[in-house]
């Protein structure tokens, strides 16, 4: 895609924006863009810096950014802002977190990288990445595993158990009883999951596309595939595999903002129409503010 920098590089002005903005450390304003060629301008802006965030009014702009942006980069992630009031009961909740774990995958595994998100996203707190690092499950190919304490891991990094509730060796009973159907019902078919069945472990992580089963010879591992959780068929053989968490966890102490992800002296920052962000950030402060003083009158919300 590098071909559609070529129209850029041959103007003075972007020339001009270029050169400032590796001199100007504060905020550089662009102005008369159209719509349509913000994403192209700030493609080409792009290596100024490995992390670019691009930060719009709201959910509705953000999906349109990242869409334009696609084009240029198809790299490029999308963050999800929660709802700050009715998150928990939001039955997108699951997809969320999903979307938004893979960002954070992103930022602790990638060395450059491009993330669109509005101003929300920015608004609620966050455990730090190096708290989210430390809460990481890595096995490879020639570790052990403690089962019992696997399964208190994952239970506490907020994946569910499928509980199979019979011994392995009565798959092939099951199935010719029952059908393959029957069966299953007690395997992982959705991020978020894990299952134990003697010596395999079926584990659905919240980042990746397809389940991964561990398979064990006692307490070593003896291969570790991803697999099809329609047709339980393998699909690649791997040789490492990193667990991420399947729920946010929010804390009192040592909060951070999803800015506080990204480097500072290694970031540049996109503010699509600065104005319309204040205006958005300020009512999302007060609807949360006032919601929040209505619950605490009721005796709905504890105060920390």
């Amino acid at each position: 895609m590098k071909a559609f920098l070529t129209p850029l590089q041959g103007l003075a002005e972007f020339e001009q924006i270029k050169e400032k903005s590796k001199t100007n450390k504060g905020i550089l304003q662009v102005s008369g863009c159209m719509e349509s060629q913000k994403s192209h301008l700030m493609y080409g802006l792009s290596g100024i810096a490995p992390y670019r965030l691009i930060l719009a009014e709201d959910e509705r702009r953000a999906r349109e950014i990242y869409e334009d942006y696609r084009f240029y980069d198809r790299k490029v992630y999308s963050y999800p802002a929660k709802d700050l009031l009715f998150f928990q009961a939001d039955i997108h909740g699951n997809l969320l977190i999903r979307q938004r774990m893979k960002v954070i995958k992103a930022l602790l595994e990638e060395k450059e990288l491009t993330v669109v998100t509005s101003i929300d996203g920015c608004m609620d707190f966050l455990e730090s990445l190096e708290k989210i690092k430390e809460q990481l499950i890595h096995y490879e190919s020639d570790s052990t595993v403690d089962i019992e304490q696997l399964k208190n891991q994952l239970v506490a990094l907020g994946y569910e158990r499928v509980k199979l509730g019979m011994a392995i060796s009565m798959d092939v009973l099951i199935e010719r009883l029952f059908g393959a159907g029957y069966l299953r019902r007690f395997q992982v078919d959705g991020p978020g999951q894990f299952s134990v069945r003697g010596g395999i472990v079926d584990i659905y992580c919240l980042t990746e596309k397809n389940p991964w089963r561990i398979e064990l010879w006692g307490d070593e591992i003896d291969s570790i595939r991803s697999f099809d959780p329609e047709s339980q068929r393998s699909l690649e053989n791997l040789e490492e595999l990193t667990i991420y968490p399947a729920v946010e966890h929010i804390g009192d102490k040592d909060m951070v903002s999803f800015l506080d992800y990204f480097p500072e002296k290694r970031t540049i920052i996109f503010l699509d129409e600065p104005n319309r962000l204040t205006e958005k950030g300020g009512a999302v402060e007060e609807e949360y503010r006032q919601s929040r003083m209505h619950r605490e009158e009721k005796g709905s919300f504890k105060k920390n």
